[in-house]
């Protein structure tokens, strides 16, 4: 299992302390949206510094970006929340409970909850956004699926508003 962080550094940036974080699989079907909304997000001038890749990135991982980085950040991932495929939620990740099921494994092993739950334990103290979006196929093969593509400019819209917003621990 790889991991790759990619980051980009130039333009001006906005709240350059936040990172956006794109987790997911491209071996996933739709387990690869937060990697591409990522991905497209730091191609503009405003995000670009922002931006990093976790791809494939288990809880461990996760955990360690953030106390290495150590400041605050939006994980942009696919994420099971019982919601219509399709459609996204923003939150804290102390609602992450709330919208997250902790009890499935997710394709990065254990998932974001478990991951922020391992850096929280040993002392990363920023706030955390999560962009969720509610998968349609999550089985094995490349590229997202005819229905997320159809989704990508909404959801790349609402992630764009999520950035605005203020993070709050």
């Amino acid at each position: 299992m790889d991991t790759h962080i990619v980051t980009r550094s130039e333009g001006p940036t906005a709240n350059l302390d936040t990172h956006i974080v794109g987790l997911g699989s491209p071996f996933g079907s739709d387990d690869e949206i937060g990697l591409e909304l990522v991905r497209i997000l730091s191609g503009e001038r405003k995000y670009a510094g922002r931006c990093r890749l976790l791809e494939s990135a288990d809880a461990a991982m996760i955990a360690s970006s953030l106390l290495e980085w150590r400041c605050p950040a939006i994980l942009v991932d696919a994420a099971d929340m019982e919601l219509t495929p399709g459609e996204s939620r923003f939150f804290t990740d102390s609602d992450a409970s709330l919208f997250l099921k902790t009890s499935s494994v997710s394709s990065h092993g254990l998932g974001i909850a478990e991951g922020l739950a391992l850096a929280r334990t040993l002392g990363y103290d920023q706030p955390v956004g999560i962009f969720g979006v509610q998968p349609f196929d999550l089985s094995p093969k490349q590229g997202l699926t005819p229905q997320m593509m159809e989704r990508f400019p909404s959801l790349l819209a609402e992630l764009k508003s999520a950035c605005r917003r203020p993070l709050r621990r």
